[in-house]
């Protein structure tokens, strides 16, 4: 699906102001938006021969040759906005009121999905193990020193990511409900989680 290199240089804005990025509270229709262009809804479809590279589970879910054929996939990095997004949701339980409701009706269920999110989370960033430098400043009225979160970092184009993703994304209209369903022609392996062993059967 494409190399992505980290060809650009972004300073991060680190401030605790909250009216500093589109992404931060108070929720809004307007940090809905802004959030809902970096997440969109859907999986993709890849080739069988980039599928073939990824050591993933040999009964990847097939899309029907309707579709376009391959397998479904989504890119990891807007799976992990999905759950950074979640849990800044979770803050906010009188406005995002389905997931408080999840929580309140299902709790076993919710709470699986936020530790789901905060354990990927920590995987990628210790996998990713940024070594940049934080330094600190004097700032008015602050006893003690205070880290500098406004970093220079190299990063990969996102919306390079997110183009390709809509190119590749699984059209929903070309089926009945919206999605891929278990086909009824074949059978189908089954298991109780995902599997962790690319070859499990």
């Amino acid at each position: 699906m494409g190399r992505y290199e980290f060809t650009e240089t972004i300073r991060f804005s680190g401030t605790f102001n909250r009216s500093s990025s589109a992404f931060k509270g108070p929720p809004s229709k307007a940090v809905d938006e802004a959030w809902s262009r970096i997440v969109p809804l859907g999986a993709m479809r890849i080739p069988e021969e980039i599928y073939r590279e990824l050591n993933a589970s040999k009964h990847a879910v097939r899309v029907p040759s309707k579709a376009g054929g391959g397998r479904m996939a989504l890119f990891e990095a807007i799976h992990l906005l999905h759950c950074v997004k979640s849990l800044w949701e979770a803050t906010y339980p009188e406005y995002y009121t389905s997931q408080y409701q999840l929580s309140l009706d299902n709790p076993e269920e919710w709470h699986e999905h936020i530790d789901h999110c905060a354990d990927m989370l920590r995987q990628k960033l210790m996998c990713d193990a940024d070594a940049t430098l934080i330094t600190y400043n004097w700032i008015k009225d602050h006893y003690a020193p205070h880290p500098n979160f406004n970093v220079q970092h190299k990063c990969r184009n996102y919306d390079d990511l997110i183009q390709v993703a809509a190119e590749h994304m699984i059209d929903g209209k070309l089926f009945s409900n919206g999605w891929i369903l278990r086909p009824t022609d074949r059978s189908v392996v089954e298991f109780d989680e995902p599997p962790f062993d690319p070859n499990a059967d």
